[in-house]
């Protein structure tokens, strides 16, 4: 937003809140910490949960997967806390994603919770000042990058409770919109192959659009080309359930930092089908056609279609399909 005259102060004080708000995410010590003090043992999986303005029912979904997942695999929680931008969020939006932020800790345990900044992001890579997108900021468009640093500050925190170092056995990261109508772990155990996991996989012409979103290391390293060809292509993907295991994740860690960066929606794909990983495509979601009436619930986020009833149709459409005991993954879960 813009500071005015009016409301400069206002802005410096809540601009030192931010600051405040994440030493405290990084700090805190409540008699929570102790619930799962012990947890996090050797060659489980991790779940990394990325999220920036969680409702009350996306934080009870949290809750529920760490119980689903827990004790064979464990559940964090991945916060990114706002910095202020001009012409991005008002001063009340702002302090409304900080208190939705703030009830993170009510109903989970702070050591399974880290916060992070798009500051840090550039800290750890420089890289990305000159590939920020206006919207929305960095973590929404380069999601590896927002990963890394979280799982860099959960093996940290680990490391001060346990003593012990984390020993890297693969890592699912979901977004906190998306949700499965049967136990979650059941859903991840079906991939227990895989290096690399998305869904709606399909290739895509790198065009001028797309390579803006790159950093010339990844165009020169990792942008595929058929035989022949005169363009090359990347692998576009969603991003709402993913899957890294540990060889994966190493070389993508790797790969950034040599300075290979690109969105993430064609980065991941493209990087792990390059260097021969193991890639499967999640099959699991609910199917929607677009010539049924259900169609306008699968697509209530578009532009042209935003009517307020949409998310309460979405959630018992869900809901109807938990009775039913049919497990299938939904996105988005914005109520």
């Amino acid at each position: 937003f813009c500071v005015t005259s009016a409301t400069g102060a206002m802005s410096l004080l809540l601009l030192a809140c931010l600051g405040v708000c994440h030493a405290a995410w990084e700090h805190t010590t409540t008699a929570l910490d102790s619930v799962d003090a012990s947890t996090g043992s050797k060659g489980r999986e991790l779940v990394m949960i990325r999220t920036f303005e969680p409702t009350d029912a996306m934080i009870e979904r949290m809750v529920r997967i760490r119980h689903e997942c827990s004790p064979g695999r464990e559940v964090m929680i991945a916060v990114n806390i706002p910095e202020i931008k001009d012409d991005v969020y008002t001063l009340e939006e702002l302090q409304q994603i900080l208190d939705n932020q703030a009830k993170l800790k009510e109903k989970l345990p702070p050591s399974s919770v880290v916060s992070y900044t798009s500051s840090e992001i550039k800290g750890a890579f420089p890289l990305m000042e000159k590939l920020e997108l206006r919207r929305a900021g960095l973590a929404w468009n380069y999601h590896d990058e927002a990963i890394y640093l979280a799982k860099r500050k959960f093996e940290s925190g680990y490391q001060s409770r346990t003593g012990q170092k984390w020993i890297n056995s693969g890592l699912w990261v979901l977004e906190d919109d998306v949700d499965w109508s049967g136990n979650w772990n059941e859903l991840l155990n079906k991939y227990s192959k895989a290096d690399f996991v998305s869904s709606d996989l399909k290739q895509k012409t790198f065009t001028k659009q797309l390579k803006v979103k790159s950093s010339e290391k990844f165009q020169q390293r990792f942008v595929l080309k058929a035989q022949n060809a005169t363009e090359g292509y990347v692998l576009v993907a969603d991003e709402h359930v993913v899957k890294y295991s540990a060889r994966f994740e190493i070389a993508m860690h790797q790969a950034m930092e040599d300075g290979c960066h690109a969105h993430s929606e064609y980065g991941t794909a493209t990087i792990a089908t390059k260097l021969g990983f193991r890639v499967e495509e999640l099959d699991q979601f609910e199917t929607w056609d677009d010539e049924s009436e259900d169609y306008r619930i699968k697509s209530w986020t578009r532009g042209d279609n935003k009517e307020g009833n949409q998310r309460e149709l979405m959630k018992k459409h869900f809901e109807a399909r938990r009775r039913e005991g049919r497990a299938i993954l939904f996105h988005p879960c914005k109520w």
